[in-house]
């Protein structure tokens, strides 16, 4: 039987869906928003759909893996702070001109993929000081 935690999260992301379908249809001018909102209802599905077929009733996450994951969100945060602070040199010194999106995107793209990445890494190395 499916946890309960399961079933919440993919009956609030199918809810977040079907709203974002029908929002057109009552009010003019939403189509954004029901975009956003049929976005986000998918992904949620689909990663509690993928958490529960890879744990099922066992643990998510321990002692180790919640330390293991705060010292790589951590690492990531330093790196994308890092990385913003050398995008602001480069364009204060003129290298490179860069819109506001080309910033977004590129520094959330850092901040998921380099917290896996560590993250990643902190599993294989077995524990962090």
């Amino acid at each position: 039987m499916m946890k309960r935690t399961y079933a919440v999260k993919i009956g609030a992301g199918a809810i977040l869906a079907v709203a974002g379908i029908i929002l057109p249809f009552l009010a003019d001018g939403t189509e954004a928003l029901s975009s956003v909102l049929v976005t986000i209802g998918l992904v949620t599905v689909a990663v509690t759909g993928v958490q529960y077929w890879r744990y099922k009733d066992d643990l998510e996450k321990d002692e180790r893996t919640q330390k293991l994951g705060a010292y790589a969100v951590s690492y990531s945060w330093l790196l994308t702070m890092v990385f913003l602070a050398l995008l602001f040199w480069v364009d204060y010194l003129g290298l490179l001109v860069l819109s506001v999106q080309a910033v977004l995107i590129s520094a959330i793209l850092l901040m998921a993929f380099s917290a896996r990445i560590f993250q990643w890494y902190l599993f294989r190395q077995g524990d962090v000081a």
